[in-house]
């Protein structure tokens, strides 16, 4: 079952500030979680479409947001 961030923050008994950091953190990872899809999305696509795999991928690098 999908979980949505907004929606389990909200729900969450947390002070402004601490919403406000967690917020923030979870939507940095999702929009990283979110790349990371797009770009293995299309190197699924380039290998499908190559009988021979002689080409490369039109696939991006990856740059992420959320550092440890």
């Amino acid at each position: 079952m999908p979980e949505s961030i907004s929606r389990r923050i909200n729900a969450a008994n947390l002070s402004g500030a601490d919403e406000r950091q967690l917020r923030a953190l979870l939507l940095s990872m999702f929009a990283d979680l979110q790349s990371i899809a797009t770009q293995f999305n299309q190197l699924r696509t380039d290998y499908n479409a190559n009988a021979t795999i002689a080409t490369d991928t039109t696939a991006t690098a990856i740059t992420l947001n959320t550092t440890s």
